[in-house]
């Protein structure tokens, strides 16, 4: 399974987001019973990534774009008398090469063209470090190679918890006051406090983030200070991850509306991070977000009364930028027009393959794939002048998709590494190197295996699964087969995710230097071109890895085993999601206990936006042994078309522990129950919260299945 988008003609870049977006109405609002409150929108986005020339696919229909984005934007705006534009981070940084290759000064042009009264800071507004923040935002020539001259923002950033540590004062300014209709706005600025764990340390050299309990004083007291300039209507910029299911609303923006007092004077708070929706209460504070990419905008609609400044009513939608019967808006595309002009080789194939280069078992073994990245890693540029690192390294779970068969694309590249992070060189020794191999074999809490095979360049060993991890390196060394020098220092490229001790790869943090280097994607790109020059990309398995398999004993089985072992949650949605053959989505599912990289994320991502799932208090509990009536709510979305032919509660009230089934199981169990999924004429027991084989689960997925195809 893949990460997978669908792009249009002009599309280079993949956005890397699954989404389930449906218009969300917030609750109705109207002007006061006196006929004298302003009426004010706030148009917005968060986390456009600079995706420019990007389509993604929402509900099976193509939907964003910079072209198609400002239609909409501009047409909002044109509804109202009084509208503001925001934006709310992360508007630039993992963007698409129409972008990202000059610096995002496309993206920075788009959006002073468009008119944008106010933004705020994403982590990735970091990516490249504090001077390049501050060239993008006031302008001046870029840092990087110094090719690129920032005309600069001409609408006003905030931030209020990024602190300069030579000066002790905020960054940029922490707030803004814009007036509209007569009436003044005040606009705070936060980014999530995750930001140094999400960019490389060279990115926050030089400043410091307020921790959660600073931040909370630092918007009481610019709120306090917004009102002593007669300014009652306030909003917070923060880009924190926050997502409303079933009505509730979770995440950190959450969580700073709840650690501010009742009675503050904050009116919304904008949540961004994290690519999900929200649109909910929180102590008294409307949390919005409108997911990623461009392909949603909010609108938050408010009602301020022009004497007291204060919101009487406020409420927002979030709304789909679905490209079907949308005019693309010239200016827009003029400007994608002169990036692709200047770089015209973002409209060619960069190359071709026969259709082997996959991440096949890139968990367990060597993959051509794995090769291909690692190989590009090895020779990326890190402006030290050095000659390439003795030694890449690739965990498994950054390897998003396969390359495709044919031609290839900057697009399909991004679809395999979608995540835009940075490479990190670090110096290592051979002793180092030998750890570091050995913590790719971990162990789940239950004792079972957790192995995730680093995909490598610039060595090769062989490991006996047969002896303890400690001892399981028989042989290492070089490519060309001298034996790795425990005492001697090498350079090795990983990506700062590993850097950071990321997937137990702990020896990474005791490396003796490290440096921060370009995006991986960036990397990935210049390699295929330089190397395959627009024919073919070749990579296959080169013996780099060599693995015993540890000795079993072969014992007879019978044709149809049975297994009695009980089935987890996340092996029950992996084994759907396999026989209905879903491959949808392109970026790995928000539940907070399903780790980006988990072997079964593909799986739960997909039955996410298939409708299956949706988890509980933004969890899955992927290892929780599933019951009968789990897996029934589960199955029973299959047959979403097909009524029931009895009462439910009269069909369940037939079995003896009728009355022991869940509430919310009732309608779907009773569904099955009719279509002859569930249940059997003989048996008066439904056993809903007991669990259920592996064998037992394939058997119901099936009769699922070919119920909702009879």
């Amino acid at each position: 399974m893949t990460w997978k988008n669908v792009l249009g003609k002009s599309t280079i870049r993949v956005a890397a987001t699954a989404l389930l977006l449906t218009q969300l109405f917030g609750a109705a609002g109207s002007v006061s019973a006196a006929g004298k409150d302003v009426e004010v929108h706030l148009i917005g986005i968060n986390d456009f990534h600079g995706q420019l020339d990007t389509t993604s696919m929402v509900s099976d229909k193509k939907a964003g774009s910079a072209p198609i984005l400002a239609t909409y934007l501009k047409e909002a705006q044109a509804k109202y008398e009084h509208s503001l534009l925001f934006h709310n981070g992360d508007s630039v940084g993992a963007s698409a090469p129409v972008s990202s290759l000059d610096r995002d000064e496309p993206t920075m042009e788009w959006m002073n063209m468009m008119g944008f009264d106010v933004g705020s800071l994403g982590n990735h507004e970091f990516d490249q470090g504090i001077a390049a923040l501050k060239a993008q935002i006031f302008g001046g020539l870029d840092p990087k190679e110094g090719k690129v001259t920032h005309a600069g923002a001409k609408f006003d950033y905030v931030n209020a918890n990024v602190i300069e540590t030579s000066t002790g004062k905020p960054l940029i300014k922490p707030y803004v006051i814009k007036e509209v209709g007569g009436v003044k706005i005040g606009f705070i600025g936060l980014v999530t406090k995750s930001t140094p764990n999400k960019v490389s340390p060279a990115g926050t050299a030089g400043v410091r983030f307020l921790s959660a309990e600073e931040e909370v004083e630092a918007v009481n007291k610019y709120a306090k200070e917004l009102q002593d300039q007669g300014v009652e209507t306030i909003i917070v910029l923060a880009h924190d991850p926050a997502s409303t299911k079933e009505g509730v609303t979770t995440g950190e923006a959450a969580d700073l509306a709840k650690a501010l007092p009742a009675d503050s004077p904050v009116d919304v708070i904008v949540a961004g991070d994290n690519h999900a929706l929200a649109n909910g209460e929180v102590n008294g504070k409307l949390i919005v977000q409108a997911y990623s990419y461009g392909t949603a905008f909010e609108d938050i609609k408010l009602m301020i009364d022009p004497a007291t400044g204060d919101v009487t009513e406020k409420s927002a939608t979030v709304t789909t930028t679905f490209q079907e019967g949308v005019k693309e808006d010239p200016e827009t595309l003029a400007i994608i027009k002169k990036s692709l002009d200047k770089h015209p080789e973002l409209t060619k194939p960069v190359g071709t393959t026969d259709g082997s280069i996959l991440r096949t078992d890139a968990y367990n073994n060597e993959a051509p794939l794995g090769n291909l990245i690692a190989d590009a890693m090895r020779q990326a540029d890190f402006g030290d002048k050095a000659s390439k690192a003795d030694f890449a390294f690739m965990n498994p779970g950054g390897i998003r998709a396969d390359l495709p068969k044919g031609d290839v694309t900057f697009a399909d590249l991004a679809k395999i590494q979608p995540f835009g992070i940075t490479l990190v060189k670090l110096e290592l020794t051979g002793e180092q190197v030998k750890t570091l191999l050995q913590q790719q074999w971990g162990t789940n809490a239950d004792g079972t295996p957790n192995t995730k095979t680093l995909q490598i360049s610039g060595l090769k060993y062989t490991a006996d699964l047969n002896k303890p991890v400690a001892e399981r390196v028989t042989s290492l060394s070089l490519e060309d087969g001298t034996p790795i020098d425990p005492q001697k220092t090498y350079t090795a490229v990983v990506n700062n995710f590993m850097a950071a001790g990321g997937d137990n790869y702990k020896v990474l943090l005791d490396a003796k230097s490290s440096l921060a280097g370009p995006i991986d994607l960036d990397v990935f790109y210049q390699y295929i071109t330089d190397t395959a020059k627009g024919g073919s990309i070749v990579a296959k398995n080169e013996g780099r890895i060599t693995n015993l398999a540890a000795a079993t004993e072969t014992p007879e089985v019978p044709e149809a085993p049975v297994s009695n072992e009980s089935i987890t949650r996340a092996e029950f949605v992996t084994a759907l999601v396999d026989m209905l053959k879903l491959n949808e989505v392109t970026t790995a599912p928000k539940f907070k206990d399903v780790a980006a990289d988990a072997a079964y994320a593909d799986a739960i991502a997909e039955a996410t936006h298939a409708g299956f799932i949706q988890g509980y208090g933004g969890n899955f509990n992927p290892d929780r042994d599933i019951t009968r009536e789990e897996a029934a709510t589960i199955l029973a979305k299959l047959l979403k078309d097909q009524a029931t032919d009895k009462n439910a509660a009269t069909v369940i009230a037939g079995f003896e522990d009728g009355q022991t089934v869940s509430k919310y199981a009732i309608d779907s169990m009773a569904k099955l129950i009719n279509k002859g999924v569930l249940g059997t004429e003989d048996s008066k027991l439904l056993q809903p919260k007991q669990g259920l084989s592996t064998n037992d689960a394939k058997a119901l997925i099936e009769k699922a299945v070919a119920a909702k195809a009879s």
